[in-house]
């Protein structure tokens, strides 16, 4: 057995520790309570500066794809350009040289005149400087028109990269939109992150044992 004094003195011992253990405790939940404020104001901040990259590329990424869209655009117009030159400098190539033919006909009908008529006058001078004349026009007409041609095919290949570039442009944005849009799925709001307390300022609230629910009883 035990005096009163010592039964108080030990009670009083016991408060004081059961105090020092609630104000430890209290503290801390407060740390926790910052420490979890602290993650949840990095983690918002890492949020916002991931959706503003996300932002800024998907802003960039659709100004690259409307410039693209642009020179295909132009790229296309000069094609159809080209394919005109080309079809007017094959009909006129055509034409001379079937004006060609016309000539060499004439130069030859010429040498089957007979005797003394088998003169180098002025006609046939002339039709020999028509035919040079017609040779050289083909040949600088042969050389645009193989120019032409190469510039037609060299469109044609940038044309296809330029396309290309599109595809893979409207590829990367419908990524980056599905991104943005499954992370605003995956916000969830800060009050979620905070714990509950009851009204005597404890963690949780949790059942009475079967002794402490028979002392109550008593």
């Amino acid at each position: 057995s035990t005096t009163l004094d010592e039964w108080e003195q030990n009670s009083q011992s016991n408060k004081e520790h059961a105090e020092a253990e609630m104000k430890a405790s209290t503290g801390l939940r407060e740390a926790t309570m910052l420490t979890i404020a602290q993650t949840n104001n990095e983690l918002e901040a890492q949020r916002v500066a991931t959706e503003f990259a996300l932002r800024k590329r998907i802003r960039d990424m659709e100004r690259a794809y409307d410039e693209l869209q642009w020179q295909e655009q132009n790229t296309l117009e000069e094609i159809a350009e080209m394919e005109e030159d080309i079809r007017r400098l094959e009909e006129d190539l055509r034409r001379k040289m079937q004006d060609l033919k016309v000539a060499h006909t004439r130069l030859e009908t010429r040498t089957y005149r007979p005797g003394m008529d088998l003169c180098r006058d002025q006609v046939q001078y002339g039709l020999t400087d028509e035919v040079h004349q017609l040779e050289g026009t083909i040949r600088a007409l042969r050389l645009k028109l193989a120019e032409s041609q190469d510039a037609w095919n060299a469109l044609h290949r940038q044309l296809h990269r330029i396309q290309t570039d599109i595809s893979y442009k409207v590829n990367s944005l419908s990524l980056d939109k599905k991104c943005m849009d499954c992370r605003r799925k995956l916000l969830v709001p800060a009050e979620k992150f905070t714990p509950e307390f009851d009204t005597f300022n404890r963690t949780t609230n949790r059942a009475p044992s079967p002794r402490e629910k028979g002392q109550a009883e008593l």
